[in-house]
């Protein structure tokens, strides 16, 4: 038998060596920025608003992050995400146990092993999707604080991991209300959600949200709906279901995106159920298991009709973050192992082994981006005039690493030199002239930098760049998710 209780106990110590296991292993794989952390180069000015569609907070804690690490912006970046990943499966765990005991902790940090955009994604990439999985965990987490009887200290904490999922990713709020109208149907739970102490809760909800609200509703409607554009992108194997007016290809988009997202985790703990005769009964309370539960039905129910009736088309994984983010928790609560509990955990911890294992050898052997000879390109750059200059690529992180090498600002209003650079060796394409401005003129000549992958692949990536003169701003090119 399994001895729950002592794997419980040493749980937060692994998390926390895991966490710097994936923290040193990202930085000596790679000195470059991956596409989201690269969105934040130029953008860490404690704004309320940014240009990519996005409230502020992660950029805030990147800012602070390069405040702490000396404006190193690879360290800074990778230990926001990382460390929000560990705090993921700490308060996974800590929070099934408070509700279901050791075992249910136990088995949702296992079952986070089975969630492919916990254990695969999420060391490699990722921004605002791992922190506003966190915020919605951190929610949970707080009601199983109110729970507990924790008093008012409950009350704050549910009012800041709140605020923090607002200022996470709007799409948060697709699961703050979801879980609001599951606890309101439930009558045990109506009762402590909905109450005088939870105007603590509202109050610091409010007075963070207060003045992002009041900036985005200055703001062109862009700013901040602007990433919804994405949901109207057409996936070729579903078009012949894309029919005028309704998202019937988009539902079903929705369907497999939820089913990668949970689905694989959701098999594995039934066949681990399958050697248990009679069934272990769910952990935890029922009043709780049945509003997490309701909290997800609700957030897919409203979702799948917004993309119906929007006639939307595609729905990427990262979007049901939020609303999924209970999926191991819920495994944990409903579906407890007994005899089939060694297996899966064998099967999870080789999970947590495997995936920063395949993700090393990708970088070390593949072609991927963040091998990319970005330091040759600047060099090059340098070596040719080093006065600072604004810099711009049809890929917002090409642009982003050559300014980190090069210590410039990326994208500096008042500089009247531009660098464009392109991938490639050929005269740049119209699309990449399309990124300068109309009055821009070469003041320098055309150069091509040959350079190997930072790596074991030997393959050699080619750039060109070349300066312009302009005193008219360049067009917006932020990106990330």
């Amino acid at each position: 038998m399994i001895n729950w209780t002592y794997l419980a106990r040493r749980i937060p110590l692994a998390i926390l060596c895991y966490t710097l296991a994936l923290i040193a292993l990202r930085l000596a794989l790679s000195p470059f920025l991956d596409i989201d952390e690269a969105q934040f180069v130029g953008l860490v000015d404690f704004s309320w608003i940014y240009g990519n569609s996005h409230p502020p907070l992660y950029n805030w804690l990147v800012r602070v992050a390069l405040e702490l690490t000396g404006w190193n912006w690879l360290v800074a970046t990778v230990l926001v995400r990382l460390c929000l990943l560990g705090l993921y499966h700490w308060l996974s765990f800590d929070t099934a146990r408070r509700l279901g005991g050791d075992r249910a902790g136990v088995l949702a940090l296992a079952a986070s092993a089975l969630l492919p955009q916990i254990v695969w994604m999420s060391i490699q990439t990722t921004a605002h999707t791992l922190l506003v999985i966190v915020a919605s965990i951190g929610t949970i987490h707080a009601l199983a604080l109110i729970r507990s009887g924790r008093g008012y200290s409950a009350y704050v904490w549910l009012g800041i991991w709140a605020a923090i999922g607002g200022l996470a990713k709007y799409n948060f709020f697709m699961f703050l209300f979801s879980f609001l109208i599951a606890c309101a149907l439930n009558r045990a739970i109506r009762r402590q959600i909905f109450c005088k102490p939870a105007l603590i809760s509202l109050g610091i909800f409010i007075l963070a949200m207060a003045p992002v609200a009041w900036a985005s509703l200055n703001a062109p409607l862009a700013a901040t709906a602007g990433r919804m554009a994405k949901l109207n992108h057409l996936i070729p194997m579903l078009q012949p279901f894309d029919i005028p007016w309704f998202g019937v290809d988009g539902l079903l988009s929705l369907f497999i995106s939820t089913f990668l997202w949970s689905g694989p985790a959701l098999v594995i703990f039934l066949i681990g159920r399958l050697q248990d005769a009679p069934k272990p009964v769910p952990d935890g309370d029922t009043d709780v298991r049945k509003v997490l539960f309701r909290t997800v039905v609700l957030g897919l129910t409203a979702f799948g009709l917004i993309v119906f009736f929007a006639d939307y088309h595609s729905v990427a994984e990262r979007y049901m973050a939020p609303i999924l983010a209970p999926t191991a928790i819920l495994l944990a609560l409903y579906f407890p192992q007994k005899h089939g509990a060694r297996n899966l955990l064998i099967i999870s911890a080789g999970f947590y082994v495997l995936a920063p294992l395949a993700f090393a050898i990708v970088l070390l052997f593949g072609d991927d981006r963040l091998s990319i000879p970005f330091d040759a390109v600047a060099n090059a750059i340098r070596a040719q005039n080093a006065a600072p200059a604004r810099l711009a690529s049809k890929r917002q992180d090409d642009a982003a690493n050559i300014a980190v090498q090069l210590h410039w600002p990326p994208a500096n209003g008042k500089a009247d030199d531009i660098v464009l650079v392109w991938e490639g060796g050929d005269a740049p394409d119209k699309e990449a002239l399309e990124l300068l401005p109309l009055d821009a003129t070469a003041t320098g000549p055309m150069t091509r930098v040959d350079s190997p992958m930072r790596n074991f692949n030997g393959q050699i990536r080619t750039f060109s760049f070349q300066r312009y003169s302009s005193r008219l701003p360049l067009p917006d090119q932020s990106t990330g998710g």
